[in-house]
């Protein structure tokens, strides 16, 4: 006899995913006590806790449930089932999580599961846009199986995919006077105003720009997103480094931004689709991942 139910499992992944009883309740629309009254019963039926329940940081996984998370995934995707198009092609259905960089995921998520979905509609996708670090988290702990985001700060036990390589380049005052060159160097940007976006790793990344060169810039103003530091440097507050390039040179408010490749060589900052491989890879994510790549957007890192 099965101890569990399908409607157990898929509450706990959503409440795994995200964090929380009442998000996980949104997520489903259900109520809270269906998701709580849930975790408890497979709580029970293990004898073991799944959670840690923390006031600031909401739920984590115990090792158990990080055990279960990944056979809970496989389940409902097999329970989900095969079906057959009209067209004869096999395709998946249930539940995928993907979490992306907040500045990155625009470019390339979209046309992604736009891309997917045509080929799996039957496959919901959660999606979870973050900083860099946040992203890096809810990929370790399971809370997402796939992330999109900057090739920074992961170790051997991260499976990659390479969607892109985008060489950092100078955002300058379109009146700026570098901005009258055909490119830039990292001297001359270290003597203005450099405007960062206060996010760790990719703050310490551009300053290590600089800092490979021995370089020190001293004049720094903190954002928070990529379109307050794009405005202000329109507005001629000061300059700043990006790898991401949205397709109109413009400020939200419509003023030019001038765009410089830099002059002295730099390693180009890879866009990567990840995966971790401390849990098990469910048949969605497999899916997601065999489409990218045989669609031509990405190749093993």
């Amino acid at each position: 006899m099965i101890a569990f139910s399908f409607r157990q499992l898929e509450y706990f992944v959503a409440a795994a995913e995200h964090g929380s009883i009442s998000a996980a309740a949104r997520a489903r629309h259900v109520s809270q006590p269906s998701v709580s009254t849930a975790i408890a019963q497979l709580e029970e039926t293990l004898g073991e806790p799944l959670f840690r329940r923390q006031v600031s940081r909401g739920l984590e996984l115990t090792p158990a449930g990080q055990r279960l998370l990944g056979q809970a995934r496989d389940i409902l995707a097999l329970a989900a089932g095969i079906t057959v198009d009209e067209g004869g092609q096999r395709g998946l259905s249930g539940q995928l999580s993907l979490t992306c960089f907040q500045d990155l995921g625009p470019y390339y998520v979209p046309r992604l599961l736009a891309g997917f979905r045509e080929r799996h509609p039957g496959v919901s996708v959660t999606l979870f846009e973050a900083d860099l670090a946040t992203v890096h988290r809810t990929l370790n702990v399971g809370k997402a199986e796939l992330a999109l985001t900057y090739d920074l700060g992961f170790d051997q036990r991260v499976e990659r995919w390479t969607l892109a390589q985008l060489p950092p380049y100078a955002l300058l005052p379109a009146d700026h006077a570098l901005a009258n060159q055909s490119d830039v160097s990292l001297a001359a940007l270290a003597q203005e105003r450099l405007i960062l976006e206060d996010i760790a790793q990719t703050r310490e990344y551009f300053l290590s720009l600089f800092w490979a060169h021995g370089l020190h810039p001293q004049l720094h103003q903190y954002t928070q997103t990529f379109e307050m530091q794009r405005g202000l440097v329109a507005h001629g507050y000061g300059v700043a480094l990006s790898c991401t390039r949205p397709a109109g040179d413009h400020s939200y408010d419509g003023l030019p931004i001038a765009c410089r490749p830099l002059r002295e060589p730099v390693t180009p900052q890879r866009v990567v689709l990840a995966r971790s491989q401390a849990m098990r890879a469910s048949p969605l994510a497999q899916a997601f991942v065999k489409w990218v790549c045989e669609a031509g957007h990405a190749e093993p890192a």
